[in-house]
């Protein structure tokens, strides 16, 4: 009985050290899975990690890589790459990179600061030609003048006189142009000016704000009927359309400015002086016009994407800023002389209001090299 005894006892510590053993050995197991699941994790961390690296320098060894493709998703070895630039806020431009292997991602995140392009330090900057004629012309240009023509002197009697002055010029810095924000791979298209302005208008206050929809021509008196606005944007249907005329009699207030836009042409009727600190900056697409009935100034931006042309100026007219026109420049009819001085329209490197983020003038708006990076 003893014997049976002892063989049962036996048989018992043997089953307890076969499930001990049993449950050591499967923790091992699974301490061993779950560390293997935790090197591999780590490994595809660590390979999303390096890859979101190589994506931001690609990036910066190619600024313009989203220009026609934002977000951009590109597969690249064991993943995949996703690029996307965001340039809402004119006051830092965000590139994040996104890098995923086999379900794990990391992310990194350059920011760039602002950097006005060229066309904003010069006195006017001109895609194609400078074309003087009429019976009496007389312009004085000083500071730097660029074009990707020449000077065309078709008029009967001219006084002109340019300070420095460079032809055939690379039109890439000579023009500004609009962004391919309808996706169809073709940028400055009049549906991407379009585009640009209505996303504009969302980044002020409503009341900061007047938004005109129609095919008309409309008439602007800035001042103080304007002095709370920053942005008027005249949006017609098509080009040629939606066209503004200024009428600056009295003139802006002092330390204001403001910004026309409209998809048609802009006729400036300039008389009266400018107000200190004030800034009137004008952007059209189709064209624009200036003439002057009295004695005036202007401070401001002046961009068209079509033809700007100066005539029937009858008395001093003198605009300190810059002019940037796309299509061509045209001198017509100056009796008495109208005068171009350079002002650095940019404040601590934030272009006017309205040009937010355009494309051209030997830059994207942008620095080349960021200033910060963070993994995220």
């Amino acid at each position: 009985m003893r014997k049976l005894n002892n063989k049962g006892s036996a048989l018992i510590v043997a089953y307890v050290t076969l499930y001990a053993l049993v449950t050591l050995s499967a923790g091992l197991v699974i301490f061993n899975f779950n560390d293997m699941n935790y090197a591999r994790r780590y490994f595809r961390s660590a390979a999303a990690f390096w890859l979101a690296e190589s994506g931001a320098n690609m990036f910066m060894a190619d600024t313009t890589l989203l220009d026609t493709e934002n977000p951009r998703t590109i597969p690249l070895a064991e993943g995949t790459l996703r690029i996307r630039k965001d340039d809402k806020s004119s006051a830092k431009r965000k590139v994040t990179v996104t890098a995923t292997v086999k379900g794990v991602s990391r992310k990194v995140q350059l920011t760039y600061p602002p950097k006005p392009p060229q066309v904003f330090r010069t006195t006017i900057s001109v895609g194609g030609d400078v074309v003087i004629k009429g019976n009496k012309v007389s312009v004085i240009m000083n500071d730097r003048i660029r074009m990707s023509g020449k000077v065309v002197n078709e008029a009967k009697h001219s006084n002109v006189h340019f300070e420095d002055k460079q032809e055939n010029f690379n039109s890439g810095v000579v023009t500004l142009k609009y962004p391919d924000l309808n996706s169809n791979g073709v940028p400055d298209e009049f549906d991407d000016f379009v585009i640009y302005n209505r996303d504009l208008l969302n980044r002020y206050q409503r009341e900061e704000v007047l938004y005109i929809k129609g095919n008309g021509t409309y008439t602007l008196a800035p001042g103080s009927e304007l002095k709370d606005k920053k942005i008027v944007f005249i949006e017609g249907d098509k080009e040629g359309k939606g066209n503004a005329v200024i009428q600056l009699n009295a003139g802006l207030v002092k330390d204001q400015e403001l910004t026309v836009i409209a998809t048609g042409n802009v006729t400036y009727n300039q008389g009266g002086w400018a107000a200190p600190n004030s800034k009137l900056n004008i952007i059209s697409w189709s064209g624009y016009s200036e003439s002057a009935i009295l004695p005036g100034s202007h401070n401001g931006m002046v961009f068209t994407h079509g033809v700007a042309s100066f005539t029937d100026i009858f008395e001093t007219s003198v605009s300190s800023g810059g002019l940037v026109a796309n299509g061509g420049l045209v001198f017509e009819e100056i009796w008495s002389t109208k005068t171009f001085n350079f002002a650095d329209m940019t404040i601590n490197d934030l272009v006017p209001l309205g040009f937010e983020g355009l494309l051209g003038g030997g830059s994207t708006g942008y620095t080349e090299t960021p200033d910060s990076w963070r993994t995220m």
